[in-house]
């Protein structure tokens, strides 16, 4: 009769044997398995082991953990005497006796094995922590790259150059007001002080101090000169 061992971490190992005209052996955690595996890493319905023309077959059958041969996680095995397979952790070595290693050799076999299955991906949090670890240290522009152009780029103008000039241009403007008001202002001040040398009764020309500015000579002095 056929021999399967199992072992679970930390407990006594349980052998199991069937006959080999059993079709199916059901391995879980749950109660109503052939075969009761009392590991937290094994489902409660993990795999099955079959019966096939010229040998075994342990089948996974959906469980969380799966099976694994050498490390690898496959979806079915081929059992071959004195295997050791893993059940979720629970290691379970399958054992034949050389009558039964003769039967199944005179029966066409099939090898119904797989390659192993991809490994596990990440889920979605972790792989999304990795990326956030990853571009941790990326500086992110949100800007889009400008396109290059054939015009220099403008300057822009400094708010306090502008000022600056703005206010020169306001003072001269200012100076130059004051010292025309003061230029004013001197010349009424001066006019209303003066008195003419040119008596009006004589000489009605005369328009008191811009008048005397302009008529340097005494146009009645000339008159006496040209008379003597």
């Amino acid at each position: 009769m056929p021999r399967v061992c199992i072992t679970v971490h930390g407990k006594n190992a349980q052998p199991y044997r069937f006959s080999l005209e059993r079709e199916v052996v059901r391995l879980g955690r749950a109660s109503d398995n052939d075969i009761v595996i009392d590991c937290p890493s094994v489902s409660s319905h993990h795999c099955e082991m079959r019966r096939n023309e010229g040998g075994y077959t342990l089948e996974d059958k959906d469980s969380t953990n799966g099976i694994k041969l050498d490390g690898d996680r496959m979806d079915i095995i081929d059992l071959e005497n004195g295997q050791d397979v893993l059940v979720g952790d629970a290691a379970l070595d399958f054992k034949l006796t050389n009558q039964e290693t003769d039967t199944l050799a005179k029966e066409d076999h099939v090898p119904q094995q797989r390659a192993p299955l991809p490994k596990l991906k990440k889920n979605k949090s972790s792989i999304k922590n990795s990326r956030d670890e990853d571009n941790h240290d990326k500086p992110v522009s949100k800007r889009p790259t400008p396109a290059l152009s054939s015009k220099p780029p403008q300057m822009p103008v400094s708010p306090l150059v502008s000022s600056q000039s703005n206010e020169s241009a306001t003072n001269f403007a200012i100076t130059i007001g004051l010292l025309f008001l003061a230029i004013t202002a001197f010349y009424f001040g001066l006019a209303s002080g003066h008195r003419s040398k040119f008596p009006k009764t004589e000489y009605p020309q005369s328009k008191g101090l811009w008048g005397d500015m302009w008529n340097k000579e005494n146009p009645l002095i000339e008159k006496k000169k040209g008379t003597e």
